[in-house]
């Protein structure tokens, strides 16, 4: 998927958190894509969970312009520790 528009919200969150735009690109070239029914995609890459289980990902909307670009940091509860041992 090709880097088209990029909102100038997208670009102020990139800023605050510290996204470069090679980033995106490399996200959109290669992160697993997710069709929303409003058209929308969101874009994600999902690294090793040795790095804390941090996904990056993208959302744009159906016209492929970037709405917003964001790191998360998914944490596991106990509940979920204890249910994968079992």
């Amino acid at each position: 998927m090709k880097l088209g528009k990029i909102s100038t919200l997208a670009l102020a969150r990139m800023k605050q958190r510290g996204i470069s735009l090679a980033t995106v690109r490399y996200l959109l070239a290669h992160g697993r894509v997710e069709k929303k029914c409003d058209g929308a995609r969101l874009v994600y890459l999902e690294c090793a969970p040795c790095s804390g289980g941090r996904t990056l990902y993208a959302l744009l909307d159906a016209a492929g312009e970037v709405i917003t670009v964001e790191r998360r940091v998914r944490r596991e509860s106990a509940s979920c520790v204890t249910r994968a041992a079992a």
